[in-house]
């Protein structure tokens, strides 16, 4: 079974004792957490992911690093280090973000912009994405100088490119053709 497999099946079990009591927010919000503890700490991923240290030795590691948690949801950081599973909490904390928002309406859309965005131009974007999905949307942005101006949109799998670098390079294959 795919590590994939395996974290939708988790996420989906956790997705549903957590909209039972009330608490994806919450939820969402710790995974969120523990997924980027993961993605930005080597050391911890080579703690947590090494087959000799004993699983006990990796929960108590966990209730240290995050102590606030729900108890359910420690509850389930230990299952998961008790099946051997640790290396899926990155994609489950995705699987079950994914879920979230599908049960809020809510659609990630990935901004890069060659420049800052202004808040304004953040507002207008965000308005005009949600009138045009239907869905609240969850506006991430990023800087990418190389498109020289302009910027990409990630809806989901649906790209926007308006910027300066696809247009030239439209531009170019054009001028080649002609």
């Amino acid at each position: 079974m795919s590590s994939q497999t395996i974290a939708r099946r988790y996420a989906r079990a956790l997705f549903e004792v957590a909209r039972q009591k009330g608490a994806l927010a919450g939820f969402a919000a710790a995974l969120e957490r523990v997924g980027q503890a993961l993605a930005e700490n080597p050391e911890l991923r080579r703690v947590l992911y090494h087959q000799l240290i004993p699983v006990r030795e990796k929960q108590r590691l966990m209730d240290t690093l995050f102590p606030d948690v729900d108890p359910l949801l420690k509850n389930f950081f230990h299952l998961v280090l008790a099946k051997g599973r640790e290396r899926a909490l990155p994609e489950m904390a995705a699987q079950f973000r994914r879920l979230v928002d599908r049960e809020n309406r809510v659609l990630p859309v990935e901004v890069q912009a060659a420049a800052p965005l202004s808040e304004e131009v953040t507002a207008t974007l965000k308005e005009r994405l949600a009138h045009i999905t239907g869905q609240n949307i969850r506006l991430q942005t990023a800087l990418d100088p190389a498109l020289l101006g302009g910027m990409v949109i990630r809806l989901g799998d649906r790209v926007l490119d308006a910027s300066l670098k696809k247009k030239l390079e439209l531009l170019g294959e054009h001028l080649k053709g002609a």
